[in-house]
């Protein structure tokens, strides 16, 4: 992985916050970033970075936590499905998907305890959850735009994953 800037500051004229970018092309140098994976293009503010440090300084992963913003296709709560790119998929979670399989999930939001949802590898060689992933939506209250980070983790043989919505 290429190192890059630790950060590229987006605020225009009108706000004095700074703003962190990282992505699938756009590497950072910072400490947490050797234990992340970034799905797609992520703007963190401030209160995303303190977030996000401050849970991989408490937690450095097995597997690399899965950071990304969150869109209106993973929020149908009637088709949504969350969708973790090929590159992460191969690289992390392949050897858990030989079958389509069930695992548990919990947030750390009050409201919702946990469920257990079908992950699968697709043709396309993405790992796709389906069965059960409005129930994460709505228990974690997850909104487009929202920038979510997955920690993948092997519980006795058995994937699990533990979903974190980070502070805006």
């Amino acid at each position: 992985m290429a190192a890059g800037p630790s950060y590229i500051n987006l605020s225009d004229s009108k706000s004095d916050e700074e703003t962190w970018l990282r992505g699938p092309t756009i590497y950072g140098m910072e400490f947490f970033d050797k234990h992340c994976h970034f799905g797609n293009e992520v703007e963190l503010t401030k209160a995303n970075l303190d977030h996000l440090k401050s849970q991989v300084n408490d937690y450095k992963p097995q597997i690399p936590y899965y950071v990304c913003k969150m869109g209106k296709t993973t929020n149908n709560l009637t088709r949504g499905k969350m969708t973790f790119n090929k590159e992460y998929t191969e690289e992390h979670l392949k050897n858990y998907l030989t079958v389509p399989t069930t695992i548990p999930i919990t947030s750390n939001t009050n409201a919702w305890v946990g469920t257990r949802l079908r992950i699968n590898k697709v043709a396309t060689g993405h790992a796709v959850i389906t069965t059960n992933w409005p129930d994460v939506v709505m228990g974690a209250e997850i909104k487009d735009g929202d920038i979510c980070m997955f920690c993948f983790y092997d519980g006795t043989r058995e994937l699990r994953c533990f979903v974190t919505r980070l502070s805006n």
